[in-house]
């Protein structure tokens, strides 16, 4: 994307703000208004435009796109919009969003919507009459391929839990299942390790009182997610509602075989059905983690041809094609790109 010699806009310093100043992408920190408040829309959302579209015009290059990272700054996105007299992008991509959402955030006055899922597309598109709203899957890097690891002879004694604290996540109906396996006689003593915190019962109980041979432990915020996911020969991704499921995608990658709901774009990887299952199901995914655990000597994890499928479907450069495509087509560019493409 350096062509389009981008500015991120990001509310705080982090990983990504770091990351684009090492390939030296422009990074803007601003404060983020929370744009459905009255406040903001009196006058925060205008305040934070005029700010942002002050430090952008000061770079070099004219603004010609902005780019909203999700519905959320959809108000904001706008805002920014009209200041720079620019074009715009809305880029779709959470699970949860429902319509009155799509309509709060007024994603339908972007220029352009793009959404990073088959079903989110889908769906909005139900939404969305006056607009064709692209599919732009997210994609992963090359570099972040290794080679399938080596199933080891007897099923794992430890396993990754891919997810957050969030309900949507499923980490619910995985203790369920284990619960169940455990009622049965079926689940032998066996440590899970869940990626985030540990809900709050009153939001997400995981009943955890209730297990004796699961243990189940709580990593906290995990940095290093590739070292952290080859230190294991299973993971598991329960999750009830993905739009793309990066953090499956990026085990399988790793060479990690993966029990996961069929979520996002994991029917597209995973052509073994003894992989997936169907989400916010504990029962099926209890049986599907029996299986595993009964059939583990003679299974394929099937991992070489999840990476096949995804280097032939979702590498990041596909992305960047689609992406730049879609800017030229907005601002009318000829073959030399200039400009500066403010992004949220």
């Amino acid at each position: 994307m350096r062509q389009w010699n981008p500015v991120l806009v990001c509310g705080e310093s982090g990983w990504l703000t770091a990351e684009c100043e090492r390939l030296g992408v422009a990074v803007l920190i601003e404060s983020f208004p929370s744009s459905r408040a009255l406040t903001a829309r009196l006058w925060g959302n205008a305040a934070f435009a005029r700010r942002v579209a002050a430090r952008v015009t000061a770079l070099p290059g004219t603004p010609v796109i902005v780019h909203a990272n999700d519905h959320w700054e959809g108000l904001i996105g706008l805002a920014v919009t009209r200041e720079l007299r620019a074009r715009s992008v809305m880029h779709l991509r959470s699970s949860g969003m429902r319509e009155a959402d799509y309509r709060k955030y007024r994603c339908g006055d972007y220029d352009s919507i793009v959404a990073v899922g088959d079903e989110i597309q889908a769906r909005a598109q139900r939404w969305e009459a006056a607009k064709t709203i692209r599919l732009v899957h997210d994609g992963i890097e090359p570099s972040e391929f290794s080679p399938p690891k080596p199933k080891p002879a007897v099923f794992p004694k430890r396993v990754l839990v891919l997810g957050s604290l969030l309900d949507s996540k499923g980490w619910a109906d995985l203790t369920e299942a284990l619960f169940q396996l455990e009622w049965a006689g079926a689940l032998p003593e066996m440590r899970f390790d869940f990626t985030g915190a540990m809900p709050n019962p009153a939001r997400n109980d995981l009943k955890l009182g209730r297990l004796r041979r699961a243990q189940c432990r709580f990593l906290g915020r995990v940095e290093q997610f590739r070292d952290l996911v080859l230190g294991y020969d299973l993971a598991i991704h329960p999750s009830r509602m993905e739009t793309f499921a990066m953090a499956a995608v990026e085990v399988l990658a790793a060479g990690v075989p993966l029990l996961a709901t069929r979520t996002g774009i994991l029917e597209q990887v995973q052509e073994q059905a003894h992989w997936l299952v169907p989400p916010h199901q504990p029962t099926a995914l209890a049986a599907a983690l029996r299986g595993l655990m009964e059939n583990w000597a003679e299974l394929d994890a099937n991992v070489a041809r999840c990476q096949a499928n995804l280097r032939a479907k979702f590498l990041v450069e596909y992305t960047v094609v689609k992406l730049t495509a879609e800017f030229t087509r907005l601002a009318g560019h000829r073959s030399v790109f200039p400009p500066r493409c403010p992004a949220g």
